[in-house]
């Protein structure tokens, strides 16, 4: 089972007002936020991160997975790179409980004085039993 909810402009000036209230930006954030809920065996919290930047899979895609893996909460991060495609991601699994989306999004961003990487897109989704969704 699969939940959305459509965005609308209002739904996403929310977005952005929740990212700075409750994911403790400290800027406005300057990235799209999606949110979802989705029914799954466990509960959990993964975050894509859509990368600008990228231009490999072992250097790149390696240092950002090692900076991804660092934040205290990240139980794993994946790098999905493609040579041909625009955006590349990361697929980190963590605990929302412990790391707030801004400092994954600060490891990514931060590397190399922000000089390599941007983010422009992160898509948060929740995993719950069936239940459980809101």
């Amino acid at each position: 089972m699969f939940i959305s909810t459509h965005l609308s402009q209002t739904n996403i000036a929310r977005i952005g007002l929740i990212c700075m209230i409750l994911l403790g930006c400290s800027e406005a954030c300057d990235y799209e936020l999606t949110e979802l809920h989705q029914a799954g065996t466990a509960v959990r919290t993964t975050a894509r991160i859509d990368v600008t930047g990228m231009m490999c899979a072992h250097a790149c895609g390696g240092k950002i997975k090692k900076e991804l893996l660092e934040v205290q909460g990240v139980a794993n991060a994946v790098i999905d790179f493609e040579l041909d495609r625009d955006l590349n991601y990361a697929e980190v699994e963590f605990d929302p409980a412990q790391v707030q989306l801004d400092k994954l999004v600060a490891a990514v961003t931060g590397i190399a004085e922000g000089k390599l990487y941007g983010v422009e897109s992160v898509q948060l989704t929740h995993f719950a039993k069936a239940a459980n969704l809101p």
